[in-house]
């Protein structure tokens, strides 16, 4: 194994068959070279990926990383070449360096011992003279060894969870084998955030959650964790994370979770399916409206029948902002159910005229609302965001806990059906952008507009050039001075408003705001200079790997 995989999330330790240094050492070819760590013995648990025989300086340039490298020193003699080959070596991620004394080396060369130590670089001495060609058979014997047994282990794995998908398994089942195979717990995350299944495999449930909840706020102690991503076609279906809570893991549960997430990908697109031919049958009405699978003089008559007789009709597209780390997928469809029992309720006792085909807790819900004149748009939106914020509050608790796209106010069926579309697409830059009780899928704001523009390069090149400089200088010094500037920004400049929003005093901010102009070479008086921070700002916002740090 090369290094750790990118699914690794921390440094997991190896074992559990990968040949380690340590192992190597224990081989009988080894033993017989009398060797001697002299540099790295807290290093020996390093797996080795190959063996390679060297004498010339210029290895470096042909090396992977986790090679045990065996020489007899020749190339060795010059103490500016050798620390600079001992550099090159431990940058190339080096398992270990055994070097065999002799003619060449009666004892290593103390420059070769000292740069090993500076660089972390664990250096091996055999006493004896040991056949290099021996020792290189040994150790790939044990690496394709364990290379075919993981890959059989692999495959068995493979097809018990195959066999399980064909029968109609369901996903808990095979996160359970998945759990039983790592021995330790997994848990499947959806896309937007929060679990929808978990495999315990010895723990508590209360145990899982607070280690999850741990490792999605990045905090020290959280136990190490593998992941993987799933996929349905082409689109993101969040990702399965085992958690490191009974044992380290291994190269074999990194290669166990792969596999495993390709037959729950596979699931999902076979449960999806089933679930598309099942809402054929029984669609909601707008929904089948939206997708075109009622003509809109036939969605007419049906609102009639209902009692839905409105002349302006207003479309909007609802969701959920977040989801709760730790609680599960039913959990929240609960919960959500109970906030449109609460909406309806309440459009009933205000005499307010409204159709919604209501969805899980993880995807979009559909309302058409019914007005007398375009007019009276933005009050009604004002009046329904206003309820389902205060419903999705009393019962998740989160302010602002759903996300409103509301479309045009439209005078036919055909047009509604559009405006339904474009408040869905408006989504999911609607979930970029600040909250709001409700987004206008009409007007494109500035953050959906950067949102839309989020594959642009130039875009994050703007944002970088401008506050790269300050962001590194907090991350150095611990400091807050980029929070500073969001506030002050949010705030158009206003020094005063600014200090007791931070809880400074006015000299204190008059002393960040002078280094915050000294770091980037600007003039925060300048209304021109203000806008383009402003800007870099809300583009940052739109950049995932700073997604943890702005926060306004």
């Amino acid at each position: 194994m090369d290094s750790a995989s990118d699914g690794v999330v921390g440094q997991a330790t190896h074992g559990g068959g990968t040949l380690t240094v340590r192992d190597a050492l224990n081989l009988s070819i080894l033993r017989g070279g009398a060797p001697e760590v002299v540099v790295g013995t807290e290093n020996l648990d390093i797996p080795i990926r190959w063996v390679h025989v060297f004498e010339v300086r210029d290895i470096a340039s042909v090396l992977r990383g986790g090679e045990l490298l065996l020489s007899e020193g020749r190339m060795f003699g010059s103490a500016i070449e050798d620390r600079r080959l001992i550099a090159e070596l431990s940058e190339r991620g080096v398992a270990a360096l055994v070097i065999e004394l002799g003619p060449r080396h009666r004892t290593l060369p103390k420059n070769v011992v000292a740069a090993c130590r500076e660089h972390g670089l664990t250096l091996i001495a055999l006493h004896l003279p040991v056949a290099f060609i021996d020792i290189t058979e040994a150790i790939h014997s044990q690496i394709v060894s364990y290379k075919l047994n993981l890959l059989d282990r692999a495959h068995q794995l493979q097809d018990r969870l195959t066999q399980l998908a064909l029968a109609n398994g369901r996903i808990p089942e095979i996160l359970d084998i998945l759990a039983e195979a790592v021995q330790n717990p997994v848990i499947y995350e959806r896309q937007y955030g929060g679990f929808v299944y978990q495999a315990l495999h010895t723990q508590t449930e209360r145990d899982v959650s607070a280690a999850w909840e741990g490792f999605t706020r990045k905090i020290t102690a959280a136990p190490l964790a593998l992941e993987a991503m799933l996929a349905v076609g082409e689109r993101s279906a969040g990702r399965l994370v085992a958690l490191s809570m009974n044992r380290p893991f291994t190269e074999a549960d990194e290669v166990a979770l792969e596999r495993t997430a390709g037959i729950v990908s596979l699931v999902l697109m076979r449960d999806e399916h089933q679930d598309s031919v099942a809402a054929r049958n029984q669609r909601g009405f707008l929904t089948a409206l939206m997708q075109g699978e009622m003509p809109p003089y036939r969605a007419e008559a049906r609102a009639a029948t209902l009692g839905f007789t409105a002349p302006v009709l207003l479309p909007l597209a609802i969701r959920a902002a977040a989801h709760h780390r730790s609680r599960p997928l039913s959990l929240e469809d609960r919960l959500w159910r109970q906030i449109w029992d609460d909406v309806n309720s309440e459009m009933k006792g205000r005499r307010m005229s409204a159709m919604i085909d209501q969805a899980p807790s993880n995807d979009i819900s559909l309302v058409m609302l019914g007005l007398e004149d375009v007019t009276q748009r933005k009050t009604a939106v004002d009046r329904f965001a206003n309820v389902v914020q205060e419903a999705a509050d009393r019962h998740i608790g989160i302010p602002n806990g759903a996300i409103v796209c509301a479309g045009s106010a439209v005078h036919t069926w055909q047009a509604a059906g559009e405006g339904l579309i474009l408040s869905v697409e408006a989504m999911e830059g609607a979930m970029q952008s600040q909250p709001r009780a409700w987004h206008d899928a009409v007007d494109l704001d500035l953050d959906r507009l950067l949102w839309s523009l989020r594959q642009n390069p130039d875009l994050a090149r703007f944002a970088h050039l401008r506050l790269d400089t300050l962001l590194d200088h907090d991350r150095q010094r611990r400091s807050e001075l980029f929070k500073t500037l969001q506030v002050l920004l949010r705030l158009n400049g206003r020094k005063a408003e600014a200090a007791r929003a931070l809880h400074l005093e006015r000299q204190s901010l008059y002393s960040r705001v002078e280094r915050i102009e000294s770091l980037l070479g600007v003039d925060l008086a300048d209304p021109d200079t203000r806008l383009g921070l402003h800007l870099a700002l809300r583009i940052m916002r739109q950049l995932p790997e700073m997604a943890d740090e702005i926060w306004d």
